[in-house]
């Protein structure tokens, strides 16, 4: 009877520290997907079977163009990832700064600023 309680987990991954996520947030995400995922396959098998009164039931089975639904299809994601991906981009960018670089050659504007070397001018 110490006291002590964790709270928090954390792993170390490349030198980085990282908050592990709870319980709650790796259910909720991996159950999110997989509910996801039977709702579309249960919404494509209802599209396919047909009923009639004289044959019973049957499917259709053709290979049609996808839908627009279908090829903008995205994965879920849960808060928790887009909180994970979005503080990597922020300390990716921090240490790697974007620089534009104008590379457009001017008509008429001379070898040096075109960013030709002296070793090209003279050969």
């Amino acid at each position: 009877s110490s006291g002590i309680n964790a709270e928090y987990g954390y792993y170390i991954l490349q030198g980085t520290i990282y908050q592990a996520p709870d319980l709650y947030n790796v259910l909720n995400s991996r159950l999110s997907g997989t509910l996801y995922n039977i709702q579309k396959a249960l919404d494509k098998t209802i599209s396919m079977s047909q009923f009639d009164q004289n044959k019973g039931h049957s499917w259709v089975f053709d290979q049609a163009e996808k839908t627009d639904e279908e090829k903008n299809w995205v994965a879920p994601s849960s808060r928790f990832q887009k909180d994970i991906v979005d503080n990597l981009l922020d300390v990716l960018s921090a240490r790697y700064k974007h620089y534009m670089v104008n590379s457009r050659v001017v008509e008429g504007a001379s070898d040096e600023k075109r960013g030709t070397t002296k070793e090209e001018e003279k050969s």
